[in-house]
């Protein structure tokens, strides 16, 4: 059998070197960055193909209702299944924080907080269910990564504010 290698990219009419666009194989010059036909950058050569893990979908979504980023885990996103686990471990933890604390006592003006903290938890189990079924069938993720980092700020944002107002009152001698 011959060669399966590809050849060299022949130089241009004048002697110079080209690149072949690995999406529409149009021969661009060297020194451009980008492919004059399709726009694609030419760093594009370098990209390695991803390796996509095979799992049911029904067992993707499964594991992440187990612990949120289980799934993604399971899909081969682990990166993203490690920051929803990080998250889901910080929001749960609040939790039984609060309730612990409160054993006994009942949660009384920590209630807000709690609810907060509730829903945070409900929703981070919910989405990452249905994003890891996504996943597992090939499409994208509803609740991307960037759109959770934001979301985990808005948490601790809303959490400062409502530990504010609750422990200004006990502050002052109410």
């Amino acid at each position: 059998m011959g060669d399966t290698r590809a050849a060299p990219t022949e130089p241009r009419v004048g002697g110079l070197p080209t690149w072949a666009c690995p999406v529409c194989e149009h021969e661009n010059a060297i020194e451009l960055d980008r492919c004059e036909l399709c726009s694609t950058p030419f760093a594009r050569l370098f990209v390695e193909p991803e390796d996509r893990v095979e799992i049911e979908p029904s067992r993707a979504f499964a594991w992440s209702l187990l612990l949120p980023g289980l799934g993604h885990w399971m899909a081969g996103r682990k990166v993203d299944g490690i920051a929803r686990m990080v998250l889901f471990a910080w929001v749960f933890g609040t939790l039984l924080v609060l309730v612990v604390s409160r054993w006994g006592v009942g949660l009384g003006s920590t209630l807000p907080i709690f609810l907060v903290y509730l829903a945070a938890a409900l929703g981070l189990e919910v989405t990452s269910a249905v994003d890891a079924r996504r996943l597992a069938e090939g499409d994208e993720p509803l609740v991307s990564s960037r759109l959770l980092l934001w979301a985990a700020v808005g948490l601790i944002a809303v959490s400062v504010v409502l530990a504010t107002f609750l422990a200004l009152p006990a502050a002052r001698g109410r």
